[in-house]
């Protein structure tokens, strides 16, 4: 549910503490003005983002910002393969490779 680690059971012991702690009276207070914050907090962070962009855009900086994107969807694995030679363009398999097509009667 959580990025940071907390459980279904964890999160049930910080509802219960809440209700104990809080009351169950201000409770809808307490968490209405929580979710203010964390509103607040994610239009800071959106509005940080946002002159950063500008900043690297002013900076000329696009470009390293597209690069560093592509190495994110990078596949070591398919360099190695294409290196090697066992990546085929073909979908053939290894036994038609090596034996030849399984098309040909066996011979008696």
């Amino acid at each position: 549910m959580f990025d940071f680690g907390v459980g279904y059971s964890e999160l049930f012991v910080l509802a219960l503490i809440a209700v104990i702690v809080i009351g169950p009276k201000d409770l809808p207070k307490v968490l209405r003005g929580f979710g203010r914050m964390m509103t607040k907090m994610r239009g800071m962070a959106r509005e940080f983002q946002g002159h950063v962009d500008s900043a690297m855009k002013d900076a000329g900086l696009e470009d390293v910002k597209k690069d560093i994107q592509g190495l994110k969807n990078l596949n070591p694995m398919t360099h190695v393969k294409n290196e090697i030679g066992l990546a085929s363009p073909s979908k053939s398999n290894d036994f038609d490779k090596y034996f030849g097509a399984s098309d040909e009667a066996p011979k008696p």
